[in-house]
């Protein structure tokens, strides 16, 4: 089978541990991920294969098209009609960027679609299933059918047109967007879904169920009195307590609303550990905050280190916010890996993580957009009795070694793979 991600393979947690149990039971497996300077374009790792391949660009050669910027536009004067002239042309901008702008992004897509397919079918010549990970895959997958034969498995990890860019996409497009992924959901062999809030949705929207497999953490068993890695590697205090923020950092995370909840948490530390495009910019804007020296950003964790890393915080915090339906009803993979440490959550009261937390009983809830509320749910659990605490790491893995463990999540995998394969 061929698991295809767009990404150079590092951090993908869920796509980590659908490749390494399906290799686990006997299955070729190759990820198929994009290259990226300084990684190996082969390499075999926990029992199956990584190709990187570098994405094409199939609008490369051509010219780039600088859409005006309707808020820059030149002004034609300071009075009436030259701030008409303005609100005209900015209208214009803004037209042009919704239609002949997204145009050429879809026109692009479809392009790159076909040239990815054959790219991978040049180094991958055939495989019993192609399994697309996330919406960007899923066509590339539908194509390698078509081109290859096989099976397509849809591994939807989000609701992806309600989330990040493309919630912010005209409405028009936003609908575009969902039919095509309703026609491609439908025409896929069979299709997952990372948690029960997702899959109502995409059952909706698609008009058939998804499987449900959760981003469980997989077998750990934290040390007791866990490890101070972060005090090591931080040259922390002894007693001072730690806040883990571990992750993607992105907007709509409620990392700067956690970063100003820090000012009313004393003798604690606030580490943002994480990747991404806006990890730089949110290490600046922290950096302006008044006790800025107790909000750390000291990078990503390797993979393999991540639940010992967890695993060494006091608190695991993930304030998500609400901003998009996507994220409301989002169930981040820090919560199992949390669960799995042993670690107390401080957790977004939304009905995605909401549910599960006091169901478990892992954890506290917050408002995400009130840092006060954030500080008040990250007190609570740091000054619990260690009566209280240890009652903590009991639900914690409690929860991790049933429902939401991974052993549980790898027991579905197995029986959809081979439901899927016994019917060719």
């Amino acid at each position: 089978m061929a698991l295809l991600v767009n990404n150079p393979f590092l951090t993908d947690a869920r796509s980590w541990k659908m490749a390494s149990t399906l290799a686990a039971a006997g299955y070729r497996v190759t990820v198929v991920a994009r290259a990226e300077a300084g990684l190996p374009a082969r390499v075999r790792q926990d029992g199956f294969d990584v190709l990187r391949l570098a994405q094409p660009d199939p609008l490369a050669r051509l010219p780039r098209v600088r859409l005006p910027a309707g808020e820059d536009a030149p002004q034609a004067s300071t009075g009436l009609s030259g701030r008409l002239g303005s609100g005209l042309v900015a209208r214009a901008a803004g037209l042009l960027r919704g239609t002949v702008g997204r145009g050429i992004q879809a026109a692009r897509y479809t392009l790159l679609t076909r040239q990815w397919a054959r790219a991978i079918a040049r180094e991958m010549p055939q495989a019993d299933v192609w399994q697309g990970e996330q919406l960007i895959m899923l066509p590339v997958a539908l194509e390698l059918r078509r081109r290859r034969g096989g099976l397509v498995v849809y591994d939807a990890h989000d609701l992806d047109t309600q989330a990040g860019r493309f919630a912010r996409l005209p409405a028009a497009w936003r609908r575009l967007l969902a039919r095509s992924e309703r026609r491609w959901a439908r025409a896929a062999d069979s299709v997952i879904s990372a948690n029960g809030g997702y899959a109502q949705e995409q059952a909706r929207a698609w008009g058939r169920v998804p499987a449900v497999i959760w981003n469980g953490a997989p077998d750990f068993e934290p040390l007791d009195p866990p490890e101070r890695r972060w005090h090591q590697r931080l040259g922390l205090p002894r007693g001072v307590r730690v806040v883990l923020y571990l992750g993607l950092v992105m907007p709509g995370r409620g990392i700067m609303e956690l970063a100003r909840a820090m000012a009313y948490v004393p003798d604690a530390v606030l580490i943002v550990a994480g990747f991404g495009s806006d990890y730089e910019r949110y290490r600046d804007d922290a950096a302006s905050l008044p006790h800025a020296e107790r909000v750390m950003f000291p990078g990503s964790v390797p993979h393999d280190e991540i639940l010992p890393f967890v695993a060494a915080a006091d608190v695991a915090a993930m304030p998500v916010q609400g901003d998009t339906l996507n994220h409301r009803l989002n169930v981040p993979t820090k919560l199992f890996d949390a669960m799995a440490a042993g670690v107390p959550v401080v957790a977004s009261d939304l009905p995605g993580m909401g549910p599960i937390v006091r169901a478990t009983g892992c954890g506290t809830l917050c408002d995400p957009d009130d840092p006060l509320d954030i500080a008040r749910a990250i007190r609570w659990i740091l000054d619990a009795s260690p009566e209280q605490r240890a009652a903590y790491r009991a639900a914690c893995l409690e929860a991790s070694q049933g429902t939401y463990g991974w052993a549980r999540q790898a027991v579905t995998l197995r029986e959809l793979y081979a439901d899927l394969l016994s019917e060719r």
